[in-house]
């Protein structure tokens, strides 16, 4: 009885181990194949490739989500992101606006913007361009002033003025001279605000400016960039008989003698301003310039502006003024 039983026993275990041989097997070669399953997005090999000039950015699209079949898997703000701090910082730029130096004329220059609208619908059809190189997208600004407004701003004067000072007073004349040549050429655009602290900027030995006779209390004393005032109270006059609009200006505490009464535009570095709007719907160009003892300030722009000079009263020579 007992032979039976080991026989059948032995027979049942190698049915038992027959049947589970196969499963175990069939476990042990699926294994490869998930292996071969990506864990990584750059084991895809689908990169977007944007080039520009001379320089070139990838990136693998895999490594920010997409399974290279579905393009809904893109992470559209991650590629913005991407552009926006690897390859935005590298193109874009603002336009630059004709100016004069020297009064030499600069020309203006455009300006560059990616044109993520135009991404956007590259990214509608990734599958097209993939591993393919693509001239980035951009959108290009256009100045606000080109070289060919800049020429136009002399077809008329708009307004004229000239004051007289004794060229033989050097540390004075030093300080009119170097004034005059920073708000010389200067053009203001419409609704621009002219300040004429900020673009003479601050009065320092340091700068070039020399100590000279300033008026304060009512009362003469030396201080550096004196003189200056009379550059800032013959623009203000030019500016008035052009008819633009006065939005800061103060009279000295005591007269001047460079211009007539009432007529002046007093200024200090930290306090008080001359300042004026440029209300045209056009460009104007400030033009000062030295001849002896003569500042002459004029203000133009194009034949397009309509205007009405205002009445101002000539300024003294200087055989009648009572100071120098």
């Amino acid at each position: 009885m007992k032979k039976p039983i080991l026989i059948t026993f032995i027979s049942t275990m190698c049915l038992f181990i027959l049947s589970c041989t196969p499963m175990q097997a069939s476990q042990k070669q699926a294994s490869p194949q998930e292996e071969k399953t990506p864990k990584a997005g750059h084991q895809l090999n689908a990169k977007m490739i944007f080039h520009h000039e001379n320089q070139v950015w990838e990136l693998e699209l895999g490594d920010i989500g997409f399974d290279g079949i579905d393009p809904t898997s893109l992470d559209h703000e991650l590629i913005h992101s991407w552009i926006r701090t690897e390859v935005a910082p590298q193109v874009e730029k603002d336009p630059v606006s004709a100016f004069y130096k020297n009064r030499k004329l600069i020309p203006d220059q455009v300006g560059y913007q990616v044109d993520y609208v135009a991404i956007e619908e590259t990214l509608q059809n990734v599958h097209q361009i993939l591993n393919l190189p693509q001239e980035l997208p951009l959108k290009i600004l256009q100045p606000q002033i080109t070289k060919q407004k800049v020429l136009t701003l002399k077809q008329k004067r708009l307004g004229s003025y000239r004051t007289y000072f004794n060229p033989d007073n050097e540390n004075r004349s030093h300080n009119i001279s170097l004034s005059t040549n920073a708000i010389d050429h200067r053009i203001v655009v419409p609704g621009e605000t002219f300040s004429f602290n900020e673009i003479v900027g601050i009065r320092t030995t340091e700068r070039g400016y020399r100590p000279a006779r300033i008026i304060v209390k009512g009362e003469y004393s030396e201080g550096v960039g004196g003189g200056i005032c009379q550059t800032s109270s013959t623009l203000f006059n030019s500016a008035d008989q052009a008819g633009l609009q006065i939005v800061q200006r103060y009279s000295h505490s005591k007269h001047v003698a460079y211009v007539p009464k009432d007529r002046d535009a007093t200024v200090s570095w930290g306090g008080y301003d001359f300042k004026f709007r440029n209300q045209f719907n056009e460009p104007i160009l400030i033009s000062s310039r030295i001849t002896g003892g003569v500042l002459n300030i004029s203000i133009y722009g194009p034949n397009a502006i309509m205007h009405k000079q205002n009445e101002i009263p000539d300024s003294p020579p200087l055989s009648q003024q009572d100071e120098s």
